[in-house]
């Protein structure tokens, strides 16, 4: 993927997106592994993933495409639950910041890309259970093609045809 002249990047929303829990930033570590792709906090609640995007990540992986968190979280719980989950190898970078600007935190990402992949553009997916950070997000990246989970697609099948699509389509 060195010296690509356009990488493919797909950000993932964390809480409603990659994960049913709404904030894991209001869950108490440690985390205990509960089975596959469930983890239990030291108060009893449970976080369980969602099976649909951990396979459309995967396969995206496997295609080469960059994949990075971006959530508004407390960044050293949603690691460590990432962490104890088994997934946080499966992301190139880990855009996980405790505001709401996730234009800002992409824009490091990006940075991280162009230097480590040497990217000179970039076609960008974004996935989140919520538009509320879109609008700022799309004045920073205005070709960036916004899936909306579980409204835009239903499954592993849906999601994996709606990014390829994006992917598409974004000019470049």
């Amino acid at each position: 993927m060195r010296g690509s002249e356009t990488c493919r990047i797909v950000f993932v929303d964390l809480d409603g997106t990659l994960w049913d829990h709404e904030d894991v930033s209001q869950m108490h570590p440690p985390f205990r592994k509960m089975g596959e792709g469930v983890i239990v906090d030291s108060n009893g609640s449970v976080l369980r993933v969602n099976e649909h995007m951990l396979e459309i990540l995967k396969n995206l992986k496997k295609e080469q495409i960059l994949l990075s968190t971006l959530s508004w979280n407390n960044p050293d719980i949603a690691l460590q639950a990432l962490q104890e989950l088994g997934l946080r190898e499966l992301f190139h970078y880990h855009a996980i910041e405790f505001h709401p600007r996730k234009d800002l935190m992409a824009e490091k990402a990006l940075a991280f890309f162009t230097v480590k992949y040497g990217c000179k553009d970039f076609k960008i997916v974004y996935i989140d259970d919520r538009d509320t950070h879109l609008n700022d997000f799309k004045k920073k990246y205005p070709d960036t093609c916004f899936i909306m989970a579980w409204r835009d697609f239903s499954n592993f099948e849906e999601g994996l045809e709606a990014v390829k699509k994006c992917l598409e389509n974004i000019p470049h």
